[in-house]
């Protein structure tokens, strides 16, 4: 397995030691181990080194930038001072990263790079983490400003939710249309959603804003009601992290009654992987967001190893057909074998088919000729902004 060795390192310590004595240095040393000690999760080992010196096995690391995480959580317990008599002073931290297999294979290959991680912390000023690898410090250091400026946006109301129609596959005409976040950055400007949503769920920051997306839909679905639109269904999608809040059917159904919208006109997606997750907890939560009147799709359909068995318990209206299926669908006999197979058992579930991604005419006809039910992609409309929307809705 991956694990990562660190070597911390506190800032000033000679100074502090030459103008404090070496009885407020001890002290240092001991509340230091014990704050690095308390941030370290079960299983981590820690080492005093020699003299203000720590190193840590970070045992079992799923992600490189789970270190860095588990650093930032340290530094914060010593933004509080630390007291010793009648002297107090702030300590900071340096830390250097290397990682097994990548950055060596022995204890004194590993701690040698840790170290040379410490030494660039230092040249930078020191409070701060360096990896041994270029790569990675590239990678930690994007992931940093990406977070801080995902939190700015939040404040800043940088988001926005546009909208793309899916369409009835013989009449061509809109049914429903799911909402998509976007993001226009002051600093960065127009983000591709691959590049921060997996940050907001890594974060955990995607729980306020995909609180905030549901909440921006429904406002939006009642203004085009209350103009004398005919209303259309909207998907809202929920991610893993999302689905794993204890309250979140509650917190959806309290959102739904603040709006004055009906629950009908909103479906809430949710990936067939983050389905497997947990078949039980995620078949009770459903159950009460069916039981409130929400329709209910698994996204991406195809890509989640889903058993028929799990399938048929769930209270699902909708299938929507992975868009890797649909891109090939024209040109591999085995694929159309496979969306023919999808839509066949899902009408024999009496569930609709939704196909995404479709770019052409010739997707769109084959789709048509198996009998799938709603499609969504280019070949009709790309997301559009709320005001765009209402052209279609005419």
């Amino acid at each position: 397995k991956l694990f990562a060795v660190a070597v911390i390192n506190i800032d000033r310590f000679k100074y502090i030691n030459d103008t404090f004595g070496p009885a407020f240095g001890d002290h240092i040393l001991k509340i230091a181990a014990e704050r690095i000690s308390g941030a370290l999760r079960k299983g981590d080992m820690i080492a005093c080194l020699g003299g203000d010196e720590f190193g840590i096995v970070f045992v079992d690391i799923r992600r490189s930038e789970d270190t860095a995480r588990i650093f930032e959580k340290i530094k914060k317990d010593f933004l509080e001072p630390i007291r010793f008599k009648d002297e107090e002073i702030m300590v900071e931290l340096s830390a250097g990263v290397s990682f097994y297999p990548n950055d060596g294979k022995s204890a004194d290959e590993l701690i040698k790079n840790a170290n040379i991680g410490l030494n660039k912390a230092k040249k930078l000023g020191g409070n701060t983490i360096q990896f041994y690898t270029l790569e990675m410090n590239k990678r930690v250091s994007e992931l940093a400003q990406m977070e801080r400026l995902l939190f700015k946006a939040m404040k800043e109301n940088e988001f926005q939710v546009h909208y793309q129609p899916y369409w009835d596959i013989n009449t061509k005409k809109t049914v429903g249309m799911e909402a998509l976040i976007r993001w226009n950055s002051k600093e960065l400007g127009s983000v591709p959603p691959s590049r921060f949503i997996p940050v907001l769920e890594e974060t955990k920051m995607i729980m306020d804003v995909g609180a905030w997306v549901l909440r921006e839909s429904c406002r939006q679905v009642k203004e085009w009601v209350d103009k004398g639109y005919k209303a259309v269904p909207v998907s809202v999608n929920l991610s893993l992290v999302q689905f794993k809040q204890r309250d979140l059917a509650e917190m959806i159904t309290e959102t739904l009654k603040g709006s004055g919208i009906e629950p009908g006109l909103i479906t809430l997606e949710i990936t067939e992987s983050a389905l497997m997750q947990d078949t039980e907890f995620t078949r009770n939560v459903l159950n009460k967001l069916k039981g409130a009147g929400f329709s209910i799709s698994i996204d991406d359909f195809g890509t989640g190893y889903s058993s028929l068995s799990h399938l048929k318990k769930l209270p699902v209206d909708n299938l929507k057909i992975d868009i890797s299926f649909i891109r090939e669908i024209a040109n591999d006999p085995d694929t159309a074998s496979i969306v023919t197979a999808i839509i066949g058992m899902a009408h024999t579930m009496n569930l609709r088919t939704i196909a995404e991604g479709v770019e052409t005419e010739e997707q769109w006809k084959i789709l048509r000729l198996l009998r799938c039910d709603l499609a969504q992609g280019f070949y009709y409309s790309k997301p559009v902004s709320a005001g765009e929307v209402e052209k279609f809705l005419k």
